[in-house]
């Protein structure tokens, strides 16, 4: 199973951090205190989108945080994404921005809002169900399922890694 404890996922996400720093990638390990499991990956970048369909081109600021969801035992990716005005994506803002081709009817069960398990603030969410089952198709599990998870769902909301990520060791 592609489940995982919490000491694995911190394991699994210095080891991801390192291999960031090595490829000179900004992400950061966030820890608020101590407690279990009150750290996360993060990291910041601005993307370029057509929000509307009157032809401009809007600057998003979106940061992604890849935390331990403990109701599943796997990593979870969420995400703020700002406006160069300062203002939040509300949720159909963001379907329209990261996910135009989605179903509307498949909307929720892949991306809704749900408060930050360590800071409880509104985030956007890719729901973490069958997070587990998707990392278990790959047969032999991965050296670094955080590294793997990033690679999978990252795309889905424009959260793309270099290459060399999967080449390094």
């Amino acid at each position: 199973m592609s489940e995982m404890t919490w000491k694995e996922f911190l394991a699994q996400a210095q080891e991801f951090l390192k291999i960031s720093e090595q490829l000179g990638d900004c992400w950061v390990l966030y820890e608020k205190d101590a407690s279990e499991p009150n750290t996360f990956l993060k990291y910041s970048q601005k993307i370029k989108c057509k929000e509307s369909n009157d032809g401009y081109v809007t600057l998003i600021n979106v940061e992604y945080h890849v935390v331990y969801s403990v109701s599943y035992q796997v990593p979870m990716l969420l995400f703020q994404a700002h406006r160069s005005d300062g203002s939040l994506l509300d949720l159909e803002a963001t379907w329209r921005v990261f996910m135009p081709d989605t179903a509307s009817k498949d909307l929720y069960q892949m991306l809704t809002q749900t408060d930050h398990p360590v800071l409880f603030r509104p985030f956007m969410a890719l729901h973490p169900c069958r997070t587990a089952e998707v990392l278990d198709q790959f047969g032999e599990p991965s050296a670094n399922r955080v590294l793997t998870f990033i690679s999978l769902y990252g795309p889905h909301v424009q959260l793309q890694l270099a290459n060399a990520y999967g080449l390094s060791k």
